[in-house]
């Protein structure tokens, strides 16, 4: 009798560590969904929302992004989205990343293009001084 007493308190004690074991491990579905950026054309230097969709089951923990393996920042999730401001701060290819509870990532490569506008040829400062060809007539003579 004392055998199996000591037996089922066994078996007990494995239950209740493997159920507090699934009651506090990170939740496996909590899942990244996807990521999404704001604008069409991400332009050197200015603000882009970044927004991270997750499973409705995955609120209770924050999501992470990187750009290029360097953090962004961390979101609280609303709504089943986490969202971001994003600031690229150079041109070319840039990995965008977002993790959950390192159990579940996403990337998305988006392209970030220098939007600063270019002089066109033949205007200059003269265009925008209604003196410039006054005094430019008067020293031809």
């Amino acid at each position: 009798m004392k055998n199996s007493r000591r037996a089922g308190i066994g078996a007990t004690a494995i239950g209740a560590a493997a159920a507090v074991a699934a009651l506090t491990a990170p939740n496996a579905s909590a899942l990244v969904n996807g990521i999404t950026v704001s604008d069409a054309k991400v332009c050197l230097n200015k603000a882009t929302t970044v927004t991270v969709a997750v499973t409705a089951t995955s609120f209770l923990f924050d999501v992470s992004l990187s750009d290029n393996d360097t953090s962004v920042g961390n979101s609280k999730v609303s709504n089943s989205q986490a969202v971001f401001t994003w600031t690229p701060t150079t041109t070319g290819s840039h990995t965008l990343k977002a993790t959950q509870e390192v159990i579940s990532t996403k990337t998305i490569t988006v392209d970030v293009v220098d939007c600063t506008p270019v002089p066109v040829p033949g205007t200059g400062s003269s265009a925008s001084n209604p003196l410039a060809g006054l005094l430019s007539s008067l020293s031809a003579k």
